[in-house]
């Protein structure tokens, strides 16, 4: 019986041992989209705080065919990714699973993390209205963008890429697809020119005067201003501001970097604690500062050149939901020729 009982005590020694070992893994895997010298600033912070070292493998391809041809046997712990399109694919492809954590649905708005807690947003990407510095314009609504006073004014990349998808489809998710049907009609008529090259580029041609206004990603503008590009791009980027823009009745579509625990991470537990790391205040801040976008902790410091951008509210509009209508959304972009 003695036996009996110090096996059963062995036993549970082992699976405590076993569970610590889990929280407390000597080093996990980051499958990363991001380059590795963007993520390594909070790496590092993270493992001088817990203790626990990140490999970092960056997946220049796709990382849904990355972690599909690996299968069970995937070394990935923690996936990070750009763009509302590819965070969300990653939990409709199963390649995912539940965060569980009480620290993160605290922490991360409702509408920034996935369904059934299968991802978290990290930072924010506001999509909003460009226009020259000296523009009297100081709000403006996603609707009012089709308005006719703008005839011939407005330059925006391709329709068809991925951050005018995703706006289309929020445009979609909230009026329903003959209004926005029509609205895209109204940009495609207020279009200075036939959409082409980059958000770079459109803050290009406002400073140039090319157009009044354009539509782009607030870290388009605000790397430019680092003057990481060069100085040409820089002083483009000086003559043009971001001007409030919001859905009539919400807020300012944003897109996002975005992460999740790989399905079948060898250490989950220790995963989950690296997540709930990037979301304390003191990660946040780095974690933005690194791409020059907004930090999700309302108590985590911007950098300087992006509060100097201004401020948005987040859309409420869950982002699964924008997910959900984007083939709707290319569609239309389609029926519309927008982009011929």
């Amino acid at each position: 019986m003695r036996a009996g009982r110090t096996a059963i005590g062995l036993l549970a020694v082992l699976a405590t041992t076993a569970l610590a070992a889990a929280v407390r893994a000597d080093e996990l895997t980051l499958y990363s989209t991001r380059e590795a010298n963007l993520v390594e600033p909070v790496i590092s912070a993270f493992t001088a705080a817990r203790g626990t070292k990140v490999k970092t493998v960056f997946i220049e391809d796709s990382l849904v065919n990355r972690l599909t041809s690996e299968g069970d046997n995937s070394p990935a712990d923690v996936l990070l990714t750009i763009g509302l399109d590819k965070t969300t694919q990653l939990a409709a492809r199963g390649l995912t699973q539940a965060l569980a954590s009480p620290t993160l649905e605290q922490t991360v708005p409702v509408n920034l993390r996935g369904k059934d807690g299968q991802w978290i947003a990290l930072a924010i990407r506001p999509r909003v209205l460009f226009a020259r510095k000296d523009d009297a314009l100081t709000t403006i609504t996603y609707e009012d963008l089709a308005d006719p006073k703008w005839r011939g004014k407005l330059c925006m990349r391709p329709a068809a890429h991925q951050n005018n998808v995703a706006l289309i489809a929020a445009y979609l998710a909230h009026h329903g697809a003959e209004a926005t049907e029509t609205w895209l009609a109204g940009l495609k008529a207020n279009l200075a020119h036939k959409p082409a090259g980059k958000d770079n580029d459109v803050v290009r041609q406002i400073a140039e005067g090319r157009c009044a206004i354009g539509i782009g990603n607030t870290v388009a503008l605000a790397q430019l201003r680092d003057g990481r590009e060069s100085s040409d791009w820089r002083a483009w980027a000086d003559a043009v501001k971001a001007v409030p823009t919001a859905f009539a009745g919400g807020g300012s579509h944003v897109n996002l970097t975005g992460a999740a625990i790989a399905r079948h991470a060898p250490h989950p537990a220790a995963a989950r604690d690296f997540l709930e790391f990037l979301v304390t205040p003191e990660a946040q801040t780095i974690f933005a500062a690194a791409e020059l976008e907004y930090p999700l902790h309302p108590t985590a410091k911007q950098p300087p050149i992006v509060e100097g951008i201004g401020s948005f509210s987040a859309d409420d509009l869950p982002v699964d939901e924008i997910a959900a209508h984007q083939v709707a959304a290319i569609a239309l972009i389609r029926k519309a020729g927008f982009d011929e």
